[in-house]
């Protein structure tokens, strides 16, 4: 059950806050979080997708870090408009022995929170 909580985690913010994959000032369940992270798992390879999907155009800054056979990170700024959703980072790796996603974010909102998938998402 709580591999599949893990999962449902990847797709939504709401579910990420119900299963503990988000934190951070201001994280629960009723918030409207601005990025969410979408995770596809093949074989040993994971493939890490950051999702804007805002419902108020905004500015927003991220870095994400994604850990496992290799260790990739990417920061950016950019501006979210309204209900368009769209893919703003992809990093991808080979798994081996586990592997852990972690994104900080920062809304224009003054909103600052946490997604974790993977190993880390477990704590």
């Amino acid at each position: 059950m709580r591999d599949l909580a893990r999962r449902l985690a990847l797709i939504t913010p709401a579910f990420a806050i119900a299963a503990g994959g988000a934190s951070g000032a201001g994280a629960s369940s009723s918030d409207t979080r601005a990025l969410a992270l979408n995770v596809i798992e093949s074989g040993d390879r994971v493939e890490v997708e950051l999702i804007a999907n805002s419902p108020v155009t905004q500015q927003v800054e991220y870095e994400i870090e994604l850990t496992g056979s290799s260790h990739a990170r990417h920061r950016g700024s950019t501006s979210i408009a309204a209900g368009n959703r769209q893919v703003l980072s992809t990093l991808k790796t080979n798994v081996g022995d586990g592997w852990c996603a972690t994104v900080s974010v920062s809304e224009a909102s003054g909103a600052r929170y946490t997604l974790t998938a993977g190993d880390c998402a477990l704590d």
